[in-house]
Formats: structure tokens, sequence, C-alpha cells
């Protein structure tokens, strides 16, 4: 019980302060209006005082820096749950909302310093003046009977206690509007849809580079260590020429781990593809070194663009890791070229033998490869395909590409 009186009350104080604050400053502003208009006109009419007084009220929410002053004002003082943006670029309608804001702020904060400092005083003066039968000043006549009496403290009584929880009320309802008016706009809540998209876009290209880069080296690691272990004790050569193929794939995994961190840090997003990507022959050799039994066949042109070239590297290296976790043993051929004497598209195939339970079309990985090569290729316009043909397993992507003039004459020639 005691908490909750408390809390209440820290309630109340709370918006008691937001209303003083408005009423502090719309006081001063009415002040320094009456005096200006004083100065021009002898006896300036209320009714130009009130509009001008909104005016500059306007115009004082449309100053630098007044929503962020509302906003931390509503968040402390009035316990606001909804979200209230302060827009790094405020847009017309942030100042069109912060200025109603502000002449509502000061509007209430003057009703409830009336109701206070001139309503309650007014009705505990009169009710004083009924009881003791005889006028202070306030201006109302005495009651003429004891029911007249009675009736007038009574309305004194209800018209007090109206006074001092004004504030309750006008509180609640500012607290309520203060997310409509200070939260976001429409506008506001695009650009935060699209920066969110941009953030998830983001997380799922790094996810890609991670299992590109560092996930196929762990692949080529674990293959390693296991073909390792099963040697050990037979061929201890074998076993050492295992051991120095995980020492170079960790190394190799490590040091684009670093180039990652570092595009990270440089925020080079659109360079970071090309930038990881391992050249075509480390990829194949690699491989090889792992014991896959790897035909190459790579005959791309020099003029192939930075993010093109990576793009061809990150499948060729997620094709040939899916051949060597989940393709049965046996050669496998990888050609990677331009498709033909008048056709630019480039096209990365990948052919292994596959394993009698994947036959159906399906991997048994359930992992992320298949769909990243898929995003990759979309990204430039292009077809990827792959699936079992008989007892091999094809993936074959295709990759278009326009060369520039002096490329042009160099195929060519």
């Amino acid at each position: 019980m005691q908490a909750t009186t408390r809390h209440l009350a820290r309630y109340l104080a709370r918006r008691f302060a937001w209303h003083m604050l408005g009423a502090a400053i719309g006081l001063a502003l009415v002040l320094l209006v009456y005096s200006l208009l004083f100065s021009a006109v002898t006896e300036p009419p209320a009714w130009v005082v009130v509009v001008v007084a909104v005016a500059a009220a306007v115009g004082l929410g449309l100053v630098p820096g007044a929503r962020e002053l509302e906003v931390t004002a509503a968040r402390a003082l009035l316990d606001v749950d909804a979200e209230l943006v302060v827009p790094a670029r405020p847009r017309l309608a942030h100042r069109v909302r912060t200025a109603g804001w502000v002449v509502l702020h000061l509007v209430t904060g003057m009703l409830v310093a009336v109701c206070l400092f001139a309503v309650l005083p007014g009705a505990v003066l009169i009710a004083v003046e009924t009881v003791a039968g005889r006028s202070f000043g306030s201006g109302f006549p005495l009651p003429n009977s004891v029911v007249e009496a009675v009736l007038r403290l009574a309305a004194c009584a209800v018209v007090g206690l109206l006074a001092v929880t004004a504030t309750w009320p006008l509180g609640v309802a500012a607290s309520a509007l203060a997310g409509r008016v200070l939260g976001p706009t429409s506008h506001d809540r695009l650009e935060t849809a699209l920066a969110r998209a941009r953030r998830e876009a983001e997380h799922t290209r790094l996810a890609r580079e991670l299992h590109d880069g560092i996930g196929h080296a762990l692949t080529v690691v674990s293959v390693q260590a296991a073909a390792g272990r099963r040697v050990v004790a037979a061929n201890p050569e074998a076993a050492a020429n295992a051991l120095a193929a995980i020492e170079d794939t960790a190394r190799s995994a490590l040091a684009e781990l670093d180039q990652l961190l570092a595009v990270l840090r440089d925020d080079a997003a659109d360079a970071a593809p090309a930038a990881l990507a391992p050249a075509l022959d480390d990829v194949v050799t690699a491989h090889r070194r792992a014991g896959l039994d790897l035909s190459a066949r790579i005959d791309l042109p020099a003029g192939l663009p930075a993010l093109l070239s990576g793009t061809v590297q990150r499948i060729v290296t997620e094709a040939l890791t899916n051949a060597h976790r989940h393709g049965a043993p046996g050669p496998v051929r990888l050609t990677v070229g331009l498709a033909g004497p008048a056709d630019d598209r480039v096209v990365i195939e990948v052919v292994n033998p596959v394993r009698g339970g994947t036959r159906t079309g399906r991997r048994s990985s359930g992992g992320r490869g298949l769909a990243g090569i898929r995003e990759r290729v979309a990204l430039f316009g292009g077809t990827a395909e792959a699936g079992p043909d008989g007892d091999r397993w094809i993936l074959r992507a295709t990759l278009p590409w326009t060369p520039a003039p002096a490329d042009r004459k160099e195929l060519d020639a």
C-alpha cells in the first residue's frame, strides 16, 4: 500500500512538473507579447494578445532544439511508453507536429496554473466569506439564506476539487498524445524499415562470406583430420601430409578471417567478395591435397570485373566443397570459362559422383550452400541449376558478362 502511494505521488509530481514547465514558459511568453503590444497600443484587445501569443508559441516550436527538449520532458515527466523520435534531418511534418505540441504544452500548463493559483484560491475565499458571513473582497454577494449558503459551499468544494485534480486528466491526455505527435511519421517508419532491411541483408552477406570462407576451410580440415587419424599408424607419411594440409588450410582461413574483419572495420561492403575470395588455382590445389580426384579446366578472360571474378571464385569454392563433403569417391570435373566464342556468359560446371541416397535430388546436409550460390547468381541476373543426372551430381551456374570494348577486341582476336 505504501509503495503504491509513493508511486502515485511520484506520478502526480512528474505530471505537475511538466505542467508547471509549460506554465512558466507560457506565462513568460504572454507577458512578453503583452508588453510589446502595449508599447504599440495602449490597451491591446485580449483576443489580439491571445492570437499573437499562440503565433509566438508556434514560432518557439520551430526553433532548433525544441523537439529534443520536448521529447526529453515527455520521457522523463509523462512516462510515455510510445516511441518518440528526434530525427537527424527534420522534415516539414516533424516541424508542424513539434510546433503543435509546444502550443499544447503551454496551453495545458497555463490551464493547470490558472486552476491552482486562481480558481482554487477564489473558491476557498468564497467559502470563507460564506462561513464568516462577511465579504473579504471576492466580489460575490453573501448568501441570503442557509440553503443558499450550503449550496454555495458545495459548489466551492466541487470547483476546488476539480482545480486540484485538473493536472490528472490533462496529464493523461498529454501522455496519450505524445506518441502520436512526437512519435515517428510514416516517412520515419519507412526509413526504419529500409534500415532494418539493409541490416538484415548485411547479416546475410556476412553469414554467406563466413560460410563460404571459414566453413569451407573447416570442411577441408575435418576431412584431412579424419583421413590422418585413420592412417596415422599404418602410413605416417600420409598422416604427415594430412597435418600439413590442415596447417595450410587453417592458416589460409585465419588470413581470410582477418581480411573479413578488416573489411568490416573499413565498411567496404562492395569490395568484400572480391577481396576475400581466394584464387581459383589455390582452391583447386587445396581440394586436391585434401584427397579430391579433381580435374579442372579454367579458361577465363583477364578483363572480368572484380565483383564478378569474386563471385565465380566463391561459387567454385562452394561447389567443390559440396562435392568433397557429399559426393561419392570418384573423379570430379570442374569447368570454368565462357559459354562460347560468341557467347560472353561465364559458365561454371562441376560434375561429381553421387551417393546412393542423393539420387532423389536432395542433399543430406540441409546447409545453405546451394541457396547461397543461387543468391549470388541472381544478383547478376544469371541462372543456377543443381541436381542428379544418373550416378552424377551436376551443378551449372551461368553469369552474364558484358566485356568492355578493349576486352571485346582482345577476345575477338
